[in-house]
C-alpha cells in the first residue's frame, strides 16, 4: 500500500513538474522579481541603486499613474456591461438551433483569433478622420456634425479603444456560455416550459442558477484580463492624446522599455499585481457566498 501511494505521488508530481516549472519561470518569478526591482533605481544596464521606497512614493504622486488606473477601471467595468450580457444573449439565441447556427459561431469567434496587431491597424483605419468607414458613413447620412478625429481626441481616445476591446472577445464568452447551456438537460427545461414557465423566467430561475460556476469564471477571467489588457491600447493610440487613453499596463511599458526606468516600472506593475489579486479575492469570496443569487 505505502509503494503504492509513493508510485502515485511520484507520477503526479513528475507529470505536473513541467507545467509547475514553466508556470513558475513565465509567471512567478517574474512576479517576484517586479516587487524586488521596485525597490531599485535601474536602467536595465547599469548596476542597480538601492532606493528604498523611493518609487512607491513616487506612485502616490503621479497623476499618469492615477490617470491609467482609473481608465483601466473604465475598460473593466464596460468589459463587463458589453461583453458577458451580449455573449450570454449570443448564446442563448444559438441554443434555439437557428439556421446557419455553426456559421454564426466561427464569425463570432474569429476576432478573438486575430493577431491584435492586424486589429489595431484596421480598426485605426476604420477610425480614420479622412477615410475612415465611420466618418464616411456619417458624412453620406448628413451627419456630418458627428464626425470626429477619434483616436486623436482626448474625449473618445478610450471610448474608441473599449469599443474595440469589448467587440473582439464577446466571441470567446459566446462560446464559454453555450458549452454551458448545451449541458443543462433537456428533460429540466420541458419540464419547466410545460408548467407554464416563460423564456424569461426559464433564463432567470433555471439556466442561470445552473450555469452560476461558470458565469463566476467568466466575470473574473473579465476583470482580471481587462486589467492587465494592454495590445490594442498601445497600437493605436500608445496611451494618448496626453494620456487619455493611457491604461496600467500601457504605463508600465513606457515606464520601462522607453523611458528606461525599470525600478519605477516595477512598482507600477507590482501595484497592478496587488490591485488585481485584491479584486480576485474579493469577486471570489463574494461569488462563493450565500448571499451570491440570481
Amino acid at each position: 500500500m505505502l509503494e503504492t501511494g509513493y508510485s502515485k505521488w511520484t507520477s503526479r508530481i513528475l507529470f505536473m513538474s513541467p507545467a509547475v516549472i514553466v508556470y513558475g519561470m513565465m509567471v512567478l518569478i517574474p512576479i517576484v522579481l517586479s516587487f524586488y526591482y521596485s525597490f531599485f533605481d535601474w536602467n536595465g544596464v547599469s548596476p542597480r541603486v538601492f532606493s528604498g521606497l523611493h518609487n512607491w512614493i513616487r506612485l502616490l504622486s503621479d497623476e499618469p499613474v492615477r490617470l491609467a488606473l482609473i481608465h483601466s477601471f473604465q475598460l473593466t467595468f464596460w468589459a463587463l456591461v458589453i461583453q458577458l450580457p451580449i455573449a450570454l444573449l449570443l448564446a442563448l439565441l444559438l441554443q434555439t438551433k437557428i439556421r446557419g447556427s455553426n456559421f454564426f459561431k466561427t464569425i463570432y469567434f474569429f476576432p478573438v483569433m486575430m493577431s491584435s496587431a492586424v486589429l489595431g491597424i484596421m480598426w485605426g483605419q476604420i477610425y480614420d478622420p479622412n477615410i475612415g468607414i465611420i466618418n464616411t458613413f456619417l458624412a453620406k447620412v448628413g451627419l456630418d456634425s458627428w464626425a470626429h478625429v477619434w483616436l486623436g481626441e482626448e474625449k473618445y481616445a478610450l471610448a474608441a479603444i473599449i469599443a474595440v476591446v469589448a467587440w473582439q472577445y464577446i466571441g470567446f464568452y459566446v462560446v464559454i456560455f453555450f458549452g454551458a447551456l448545451q449541458g443543462i438537460p433537456d428533460d429540466l427545461v420541458e419540464s419547466a416550459t410545460i408548467e407554464g414557465a416563460s423564456p424569461w423566467q426559464l433564463l432567470v430561475f433555471i439556466r442561470m442558477p445552473l450555469i452560476r460556476h461558470v458565469i463566476s469564471f467568466t466575470i473574473l477571467n473579465c476583470v482580471i484580463n481587462s486589467l492587465r489588457y494592454f495590445d490594442l491600447v498601445y497600437i493605436m493610440t500608445q496611451g494618448g492624446p496626453n494620456n487619455s487613453s493611457e491604461v496600467m499596463a500601457s504605463y508600465i511599458f513606457k515606464q520601462a522599455f522607453q523611458f528606461l526606468d525599470f525600478g519605477y516600472g516595477s512598482a507600477v506593475s507590482a501595484l497592478l499585481f496587488i490591485i488585481s489579486l485584491l479584486l480576485a479575492i474579493v469577486l471570489g469570496r463574494l461569488m462563493r457566498s450565500e448571499q451570491y443569487q440570481f
